[in-house]
């Protein structure tokens, strides 16, 4: 049994299928999935469902499946299930701007849930409300702490779920460990409320960290915070779309680096 962690897949179906044929992924292991499936890519929600009809992987609450929830939900609460035009909305920046942002991508997303039954789409967004924010698990002789981008400053024990933490949900994945200073509401001191644990996040591309291979692509990035806190950055920039764009895996009970290029 191996355990993985990916992240970051932007609607690559393809790609995906392709590292787990290269894993020879079986129902023996396990994967955890860091956020941000959807978005970009075309197929960001055949990402979400094959996810949920696999008891082996977890999906975790990304910025990208939050701006879908508050997006299908502002939609519905409107009363107007379709693309909402700028005359319905006055000037106002709602969650349908920022999700159909072509910064963000989620048109397209939205696009493929668009012709799903409404059975099928409500089962989906029951889903991500269900996820978790962060997880911490013992595996070897590490403790992972899990999650998208960020994390809170205080202890919460070995889970936190997206729908026990809404007034969090916003920071942990919008926020980044990659920036080394806490954000202004967050005391120096209660910054990490565990420190000793290894942080694995996506959310910013490796590349911006300077972390490349050879040819340019993304590669899996380890850096060491104030404090010392160990950052493990899984993102090798498939939201980029170009030839520097992989899928980086990390083999949690290992450290084996696992790449698949997106072209």
């Amino acid at each position: 049994m191996s355990t993985y962690a990916i992240s970051d897949l932007h609607g690559h179906f393809s790609t995906y299928k392709k590292l787990l044929e290269k894993l020879k992924f079986s129902e023996d292991d396990f994967m955890y999935v860091v956020g941000d499936v959807i978005d970009r890519g075309r197929d960001g929600i055949k990402i979400v469902q094959d996810i949920m009809s696999r008891k082996n992987m977890e999906l975790f609450l990304g910025n990208h499946e939050l701006m879908m929830i508050d997006a299908i939900d502002f939609m519905r609460k409107n009363e107007k299930y379709g693309i909402l035009k700028k005359s319905d909305l006055g000037e106002a920046f709602t969650p349908v701007d920022l999700w159909f942002h072509p910064a963000n991508g989620g048109k397209t997303t939205y696009n493929q849930f668009a012709k799903l039954e409404r059975k099928e789409q409500d089962k989906i967004i029951s889903y991500l409300k269900s996820l978790k924010l962060i997880k911490r698990v013992h595996i070897g002789d590490t403790d992972y702490h899990i999650s998208h981008s960020y994390s809170v400053g205080y202890k919460f024990g070995n889970e936190l779920l997206y729908k026990d933490a809404l007034i969090d949900a916003e920071s942990v994945v919008w926020d980044s460990l990659l920036d080394d200073r806490p954000p202004i509401d967050m005391l120096e001191y209660d910054w990490f409320a565990y420190p000793e644990d290894t942080y694995i996040v996506g959310h910013v591309f490796t590349q911006r960290l300077g972390c490349m291979d050879e040819k340019g692509r993304g590669q899996i990035c380890k850096i060491k915070r104030r404090g010392g806190i160990k950052v493990i950055d899984i993102d090798c920039g498939m939201a980029l779309n170009t030839k520097s764009s992989r899928i980086g895996c990390y083999q949690l009970d290992t450290g084996k680096e696992i790449y698949v290029t997106y072209k």
